[in-house]
């Protein structure tokens, strides 16, 4: 019995030896093919590398900035309504998209790549979203973990500028596509929130005097027992009962001054603070701040010639299994 275990065991290695024997044959035999198929890959996976190095490098800038909502909510409360914008929003409006393409280097730059229907909104927003030259991102969406995100304020928000540097050398263009895109950020939110919180004060201090006067013609002096303090005239009802239409006018005016009169003190307390003000409520966290591109070319450099090795090897077993392939079908 161990006899024959031996005897199996000694096959099974002999067996073994001639597998390794065979492949090194068949690499060796072929070795031509593998050194062609390895040099050609790894020249392939160069030119790719030298292509992303020479063509594909951009120049990214960056700035943070915070919007100050957490302070104008706690004098404006839930009862003052107000356009809470997001930055994020800003170029689906196609008047600040066009404002951001009067920037004479993107203009310049876009007539340079677009050569078709130029003048259409459409093309010009696919332009920014296929080249990613202007992005604005909440900085909680950047960070992984939610305890990373309970660290940012939900109002935090960073702006990317990223320009190719065949086209952007000295980064002039990312720069002064940055400084139009900061007027930008200020003129909308001008526009969008504070001019409306403007004219929402001019609305209530027009309104609010009528209002007095109503109230003060409906006003209820009365000279009757209830000075006197009578039965039942300390209740409301005896003054809807002599004086209904006064009362009910009261009823409305007063509930109806009394919101106005809280919301024109929020928002003149707002502009008492100058947080109506576009450099109180932007507030930068960062300046510009130049981003140092991780191209990752090293890594797939070495992918690239691992590939191409194993290209080499697989090709001179296909090569082989044909060539056996040929010599069984001729001998049948």
């Amino acid at each position: 019995m161990q006899n024959n275990l031996m005897k199996i065991e000694d096959n099974f290695q002999e067996e073994n030896e001639i597998d390794i024997y065979n492949i090194i044959n068949i690499f060796l035999k072929n070795i031509k093919l593998f050194i062609t198929v390895g040099i050609i890959g790894i020249i392939v996976t160069c030119l790719y590398i030298g292509k992303r190095i020479i063509f594909d490098k951009n120049n990214t800038i960056y700035i943070n900035y915070t919007l100050n909502y957490e302070e104008i909510n706690s004098y404006l409360g839930n009862n003052v309504y107000y356009p809470k914008k997001n930055p994020e929003e800003i170029l689906l409006d196609n008047k600040y998209l066009e404002l951001l393409f009067e920037n004479p280097e993107l203009k310049s730059l876009y007539e340079e790549k677009v050569k078709e229907d130029r003048d259409n909104i459409t093309t010009k927003r696919q332009f920014l979203q296929n080249n990613e030259i202007v992005t604005t991102t909440s900085l909680r969406k950047l960070v992984k973990t939610k305890e990373e995100q309970d660290l940012i304020s939900p109002d935090s928000y960073k702006t990317t500028i990223k320009i190719n540097k065949r086209n952007d050398k000295n980064r002039e263009i990312s720069n002064s596509i940055m400084t139009t895109y900061l007027n930008i950020l200020n003129q909308y939110y001008n526009e969008n929130m504070f001019d409306y919180l403007a004219e929402r004060r001019q609305y209530l201090e027009k309104t609010l005097p009528i209002l007095k006067k109503q109230l003060e013609e409906n006003a209820i002096t009365d000279k009757t027992s209830a000075s006197l303090g009578g039965a039942g005239t300390t209740d409301n009802s005896y003054f809807k009962y002599l004086y209904p239409i006064e009362v009910s006018n009261i009823d409305t005016y007063y509930e109806k001054y009394k919101t106005f009169e809280n919301e024109y003190q929020s928002i003149k307390t707002l502009s008492d603070l100058e947080l109506n003000k576009t450099e109180n409520f932007i507030k930068y966290d960062s300046s510009v701040i130049v981003e140092k591109e991780r191209s990752g070319n090293l890594v797939k450099l070495g992918i690239g010639v691992f590939l191409s090795l194993c290209l080499g090897i697989l090709a001179t077993f296909i090569k082989e299994f044909f060539e056996v392939y040929k010599k069984n079908k001729e001998n049948l």
